[in-house]
């Protein structure tokens, strides 16, 4: 028997495993199917603190529970590197039972070490916080006319992050102190695409969109209104609508999986798998591009022009932290380099919207009751899924100095809490349909060139746009709403 660690290492085997769940007992067990020769594959399986077990079995069964969950799993073995995962090998037991038991954490880790990756997480959400905070790209106005294209501050500072993460993922792809964290870190994106195909794919990033355009914020942006108490704490109605949307997906993923996700899941995750050249080779002409563009936004878009009046109305001018607006692409770069902060801290990339989903399931008290969303239940425990929670809560407390610092604390407008609430609930409900939110897809996906990743930024305007010009013309043309409060 083999224990593999799926955080920080694996031996003796390499698999991938599809449709993982996890069963009301605790344990996690999911269909195995190897088609990686890397040792770092089973760690994609489960982004949690579990170890796996691997045994050789007699017999192949494969149970599906009517709520999707795989009661019994079996899968592939491989053999000097080939994969071996046909009907017949399976008929004839030549498969692994594959089992994931939740890992006892105080006697694998030294409890130092725990407290070093939660500061690490904790102190790239403060910084993260900051940068939202002095880029302005919070402001609901920032976000609501970015998807009608009348304002690019939102889009220089995700352009720039996406930009400075590709060259970071470059560096640790080739450096060879960090290539095999950059491997693993990568596998473990991609495996959250298991059960997820084109279809679920694309209405969770028009859904993502649309709410971010109805709550005027994303999944990590609302933190910083948050922090920086817009509208007089406005964007807290939005955190529980967020919450609720998380919560009430727990429960949907049953009928996702039955009626939206693929007959088979996809063995091809990434722009490399299609287009056989080393990762930096597609990258770096990638981040170039991005450059081209942000400069020509700022050619065209000088972002001093875009700020509020109550930014450029305000005589006092600051310095660094007392400053009230720094350029985005500036703050885009720095929140490119948390990637590395991140993934050297718990060996993943950054992210948002998994968080509320951690804090969600909080509600299931007993056994009996996390039985009733194996989904929600294995995002209740584990530092791998705790970590997100740190982040964010370090991203409050960042736009909360930020603001406080520059004295920005409470002068920004917010938007009506129907809106609010609304949003949270969509932007959220569909970015776990989606498996990412804006963090996750576009700063993280998107660097690490995960094909899924594109199509769910891209349906993430399109839904964006589409109910961005809708209300914008009930303001313009009707004058039914005004578009900036509603």
């Amino acid at each position: 028997m083999a224990c593999v660690d799926t955080n920080y290492g694996a031996t003796n085997n390499s698999v991938t495993l599809n449709d993982v769940e996890l069963s009301g007992d605790g344990t996690v067990q999911g269909v195995c199917k190897a088609y990686r020769t890397c040792d770092v594959d089973i760690i994609a399986a489960i982004k949690s603190d579990l170890y796996i077990e691997l045994s050789t079995i007699t017999q192949s069964v494969i149970e599906r529970e009517l709520d999707g969950s795989v009661k019994m799993v079996n899968g592939a073995t491989l053999t000097n590197g080939y994969k071996h995962s046909n009907e017949k090998d399976l008929e004839n037991g030549q498969g692994q039972l594959v089992t994931v038991c939740p890992k006892k954490a105080a006697e694998d880790e030294p409890l130092w070490k725990t407290v070093v990756r939660i500061t690490g997480c904790f102190c790239a959400g403060l910084v993260f916080g900051i940068v939202l905070e002095k880029t302005r790209v919070f402001e609901p106005n920032s976000i609501r006319y970015q998807f009608i294209y009348q304002k690019w501050i939102m889009m220089k500072m995700f352009l720039a992050a996406v930009m400075v993460g590709l060259l970071c993922f470059c560096l640790m792809a080739h450096l060879p102190a960090t290539k095999d964290l950059f491997q693993r870190t990568r596998a473990s994106y991609y495996a959250t695409f298991t059960t997820k195909g084109l279809l679920t794919i694309c209405v969770g990033g028009f859904l993502l969109g649309a709410g971010m355009e109805l709550a005027a914020a994303c999944p990590g942006m609302v933190l910083a209104q948050v922090g920086a108490w817009v509208g007089g704490g406005q964007a807290l109605m939005t955190v529980f609508g967020c919450l609720v949307g998380a919560f009430t997906y727990g429960f949907c993923v049953p009928g996702v999986n039955k009626y939206m996700a693929p007959k088979e899941s996809y063995e091809k995750h990434l722009v490399d798998d299609y287009i056989k050249w080393p990762f930096a080779a597609l990258a770096l002409p990638f981040a170039v591009l991005l450059f081209v563009i942000i400069f020509v936004l700022e050619w065209f878009f000088p972002w001093e022009t875009e700020l509020e009046d109550y930014i450029t109305n305000r005589t006092d001018d600051g310095v660094f932290m007392t400053a009230l607006a720094w350029p985005p692409w500036i703050g885009g770069g720095v929140i490119g380099l948390l990637q590395l902060a991140i993934m050297f801290s718990v060996a993943d990339t950054l992210g948002g919207s998994s968080s509320y989903t951690t804090v969600a399931s909080q509600v299931l008290v007993t056994k009996r009751m996390e039985s009733w969303s194996p989904y929600l239940t294995k995002f209740k425990r584990g530092i791998g899924n705790w970590w997100q929670v740190i982040y964010v809560l370090g991203a409050v407390v960042g736009a909360f100095i930020s603001a406080l610092c520059s004295g920005a604390l409470a002068i920004v407008p917010g938007i009506s809490l129907v809106s609010s609430f609304f949003g949270g609930f969509i932007m959220l409900f569909g970015s776990r349909l989606g498996s990412g939110c804006t963090s996750g897809h576009g700063l993280s996906g998107m660097g690490l060139l995960a094909l899924l990743s594109f199509v769910a930024v891209a349906m993430m305007f399109v839904g964006g746009s589409t109910l961005g010009f809708f209300f914008y013309a009930l303001d313009v043309s009707a004058g039914v709403l005004d578009y900036s409060t509603f």
